[in-house]
Parts: C-alpha cells; structure tokens; sequence
C-alpha cells in the first residue's frame, strides 16, 4: 500500500520532467493594505457598575502575495489583465475537473494577510496533467481563515461523451485530524476553572452586595494571569473573552501532536462544458467515497467520527452566463468544498448592461 502511495504521489513529478514547465508561465507578487471595517463598540459593566469600553480596534486589513502559474483560460474567462497580480482575478480553471487544454498546468501561490484583525497564511500549490484518456492532479491547501488544511494526489481515467466529461479513480490524501476536539474530550473529565489553572491563570473570590444593603449575596471570582495583571473581573468575563483563546490553542497544540493522518479514497467525477458567444455553461462535481486509513494514529482518523465509519466528501462548481439581445446580459458562477468536517462556500450572479 505505502509503495503504491508512494507511486501516485511522485507521477505529476515524472510528468514534468517530459515538459518545458516555465514556458508561458508568470511569476508574480504583489501586496495591498486597506482600512478595516470599523469595529462594532462593546461595553461590559463590571461588579462595581462601572462601564467599561471593551471594542478591539481591528489593525489594518492587508494581504501580500507572491506565486507563479501556468495554466489556460476557458473561453468564458476574462483575458487576464495586463500584469498579473494573483489578488484582483478570480480563475474556475484549477477548480474545474478538468482543465481547458491538455498537457501540463500548474499554480503555486502564498499569501499572508490579515482580515477584521485576524492573521492568517494561504497556501495553493496545484499540479495537473491531463491527456485524452487519463488525468494526474495534485493539490495541496492550506485556508487560514477556515482552518482547512490538507494535501491530495488523485488519478483517473476518462472517458468523453459529447460535452460531457467522466472520470474515476483513487486519490490519496494527507490532513491533520478532523472531528476530534481535544478541548471538548479534557472538559468531559475536568472544570474548566481546573484547566485556567493548568494555563496559569488564578482566580480569587469575592463577596457581592447585590442589595445594597451592606450584606454579601453572592461571590464571584476575578482572574489575574502569570504576571499578577488582572484580566477579568468575574468568571463569565473570563468565559467570554480569555478561555476561547486558551481552547483554540489547546486545541492546535493537541492536533499538532498527533501528527498527519493519510488515507485512500474511491474519487470519480463529471465535467460538462459549453460555450457560445450568447451562452455558456460549465459545471463539474467530484465525489470522494470508500475512505480507507492508510498511515498515522487511526484512532484519530475521521472514519471514527462518522456513522457507519464512512462519508462522502465532494466539491463543485458552476459558471453560467447568458447575453440578452446586444446590451443585457446576466452571469452567475458558485463554488462548494465539503471535505471531513469542513465546507467553503461562495457564489455570486449579477446583470451587465452595456451603453453604446
């Protein structure tokens, strides 16, 4: 099994040695910065009644980029602008099926940006090679902002009728663990006050005169950190604003710990394509069926976290496009990913309408 993943993941390698993969390739890097949307103000009232101004003013949204492509547009597609930056266009070809021409293609692409004040990194690196009646695709991904991260070498055959397109064969892929959550199984067993401790965190009691009467009614707990620094006044003031970001670190270091898991899926997909110049269509959807754990812990494997051990992970997509007489015309294009416990959505459709 290792021998025959082993194989799969090193053909697109073997594939690029038998063509010039520079030529009529782009090399591009690029970076902008802009204001963010402006914060929504939040107060909190702490035990002595005092109202306190608690809104994060996000930093400055920015995202720079750098990569190299070489892959061809369908005929739907905008020509591409004059320098390309790899931020301001939109290309369908690397999620469709298949690719508008044969032969070798390929994109590698990093980003690091940050959005609403949240840091994040982009990895795209795809390899393509498509010939009449087989196809090689590798794809790895990793989508800051969705926590999505995951690599995939997938062969096919395939078979043509008219515009339709078929194909099946076996992918093979690499992720971290999906479906567990550490944090969740450790607060099963324990308080989650016994696991602020464990982070370093303490929490002193105090009495509430909620009557005003100069008798105590109630207690709550504020909170100081390592350094003795005061960072909430009551524990619903810590729940709310400390313990996520203790949980998605706890989280992350537990998963980093586990390690990549990797398994051997059934994969097989359908690609229709038309074009004229007053209508368009192309749509394609992949489905990842039969899943079989190949390396790593299996007692984490996503196959545990599912009835009947199995699922169906997919993608698809859709661009259409229509002109209406010589002036109107209407567009709509959509994209979905579904794979473990994650799904990516986006879509978008409008009306042009050209003054002569």
């Amino acid at each position: 099994m290792k021998r025959f993943v082993l194989l799969i993941t090193f053909l697109p390698i073997l594939a690029v040695a038998q063509f010039k993969p520079f030529k009529y390739a782009t090399v591009y890097t690029s970076a902008f910065a802009s204001t963010p949307a402006p914060a929504r103000p939040q107060y909190y009232i702490n035990q002595l009644g005092e109202i306190e101004d608690i809104t994060i003013e996000n930093k400055y949204d920015y995202k720079s980029t750098i990569g190299i492509r070489k892959v061809a547009r369908f005929d739907y597609e905008n020509r591409q602008n004059r320098f390309y930056d790899g931020q301001t266009e939109h290309s369908l070809s690397t999620s469709a099926t298949v690719g508008a021409v044969k032969g070798f293609e390929y994109v590698a692409q990093y980003d690091k940006g940050r959005q609403q004040g949240r840091e994040y990194e982009n990895h795209r690196y795809f390899f393509r090679y498509l010939s009449k009646y087989w196809m090689i695709k590798a794809d790895y991904q990793r989508q800051g902002m969705v926590n999505l991260k995951y690599a995939q070498v997938d062969t096919r055959l395939r078979a043509h009728i008219g515009n339709l397109d078929f194909s099946i064969g076996i992918a093979t892929r690499q992720s971290k663990p999906y479906g567990y959550n550490p944090i969740e199984e450790l607060l099963d067993s324990i308080p989650w006050f016994a696991f602020a401790y464990g982070q370093g965190f303490s929490d002193f009691m105090y009495g509430i005169d909620g009557d005003l009467n100069d008798s105590i009614d109630d207690y709550d707990w504020r909170w100081e950190d390592l350094e003795g620094n005061e960072i909430a006044d009551s524990d619903e003031d810590f729940r709310r604003h400390v313990f996520p970001d203790l949980m998605r670190r706890y989280n992350r270091d537990v998963l980093d710990s586990i390690g990549y898991l990797g398994s051997l899926s059934g994969i097989a997909g359908i690609d229709y394509y038309h074009y004229s110049d007053k209508f368009w269509m192309h749509t394609w959807a992949n489905l990842l069926f039969m899943h079989k754990h190949t390396w790593g812990d299996e007692f984490f494997s996503f196959n545990n976290y599912v009835d009947g051990n199995q699922w169906i992970d997919y993608t698809a997509g859709v661009v259409m496009g229509w002109k209406l007489g010589r002036r109107w015309g209407l567009f709509a294009e959509g994209e979905v990913t579904k794979y473990w416990d994650k799904r990516v959505f986006g879509a978008r459709a409008g009306i042009n309408y050209q003054f002569r």
